[in-house]
């Protein structure tokens, strides 16, 4: 696993689908999708089977520049991940869209960044590869 698809809430309502990898310096995330509602529950799986697929994303430099250039980018380094916590069951507002939980982010300034884990995926497997 190269990583993960998620959902992050953001500016109170919004949301949007992530990209998120792991890289040995960090968590890197670009934006996959904008805002979507649950009228379409597996829209997320088309990039859920890409994650997955060693041949489409492998170059690390590659994801590292998509995180710098993509709106909604990111770059959270390991060493200011504080802890990782699952929290287990439905997120509310989800409707229809199948989700394994959330991983919560802690940071060293305070920040967190709350991903809610779209399709059936192992949480625990996620949280150790943050973490590890």
């Amino acid at each position: 696993m190269a990583g993960f698809i998620a959902m992050e809430y953001y500016a109170l309502l919004l949301n949007r689908t992530i990209f998120v990898f792991f890289q040995p310096d960090g968590l890197y995330g670009w934006t996959a999708k904008g805002l979507v509602s649950s009228l379409r529950p597996r829209y997320f799986q088309n990039y859920a089977d890409r994650i997955k697929d060693p041949t489409v994303i492998n170059d690390p430099e590659v994801i590292q520049r998509l995180a710098r250039l993509m709106r909604g980018g990111f770059f959270i380094p390991r060493a200011e991940i504080v802890t990782a916590e699952i929290i287990a069951g439905r997120k509310w507002g989800m409707g229809a869209i199948p989700h394994s939980g959330r991983i919560l982010l802690r940071l060293a300034d305070g920040q967190r960044r709350e991903f809610i884990l779209l399709g059936d995926v192992d949480a625990a497997e996620i949280r150790r590869r943050i973490l590890e």
